[in-house]
């Protein structure tokens, strides 16, 4: 006979399975690109209620298309410059992508990397659940699936293609959401926060070597040519 105790622990047994289902069916179905669309859709109603804490005195304008830009200047400048370009609609449909993807990555990226910096606590509870065990699986299935767009844009219009600022962010916020490390996370505001809140006249011109990191010494040659040479290699460095 089935004790009341006993009902109690298959009742639990039961939910801890299904959560489990549910998190490997999820897993399984990004098997393809479409159904890393499909997924975003059913997160992108968050977005709107994910809130940062005041880390800046004044959070950059993000160009159409982005609701979390201010996480990587680079993309935002890629995106802006993407946005302002005449092209036809089958170029059009893959920058539509790109915003979608990179949108969906950072979000995931706040959930990961920078959920003490969230003010709604109990959304990002309810998030982290969901997110945490998957969030580097998503991330680079985002990433391959960036890449590729990148590529046929590339293959598409060549001469734009060579004039995008950044197409190699989503490679580096991967990595950053992979690690789950706390203190890139730590740089990583702070590298923010020097850029959003401390643009002096002079000093952060720096910003333009964003990005400029090649693996030889494109920081370095860059930022030769500013005063805060360290500050501005560091930046860089960390970009």
């Amino acid at each position: 006979m089935i004790t009341k105790l006993g009902i109690i622990i298959l009742f639990f047994v039961l939910i801890f399975y299904l959560n489990r289902v549910n998190l490997d069916n999820d897993l399984e179905t990004l098997d393809s690109e479409n159904n890393i669309y499909n997924l975003e859709k059913k997160y992108r109603n968050y977005y709107s209620k994910i809130k940062m804490q005041d880390l800046f005195d004044k959070y950059p304008k993000s160009p159409d298309g982005l609701t979390f830009g201010y996480i990587c200047p680079g993309a935002m400048k890629t995106i802006d410059y993407l946005n302002k370009q005449k092209v036809g609609s089958e170029i059009t449909k893959l920058v539509n992508n790109l915003k979608i993807l990179t949108d969906f990555q950072f979000f995931i990226e706040i959930i990961v990397i920078y959920a003490d910096y969230v003010k709604h606590r109990k959304l990002l509870n309810s998030l982290k659940k969901k997110l945490d065990k998957k969030g580097c699986h998503l991330s680079k299935k985002i990433t391959s699936e960036i890449t590729n767009l990148f590529k046929q844009i590339k293959n598409k219009d060549t001469k734009l293609y060579q004039n995008i600022p950044d197409d190699f962010y989503h490679i580096r916020h991967n990595t950053l959401i992979c690690s789950s490390d706390k203190k890139l996370a730590t740089d990583r505001i702070n590298l923010l926060k020097n850029l959003y809140q401390n643009k002096k006249e002079g000093f952060f011109n720096i910003d333009n070597c964003l990005g400029r990191r090649d693996g030889v010494s494109g920081c370095r040659d860059c930022c030769r040519n500013y005063q805060d040479y360290n500050q501005c290699v560091s930046n860089c460095m960390n970009y």
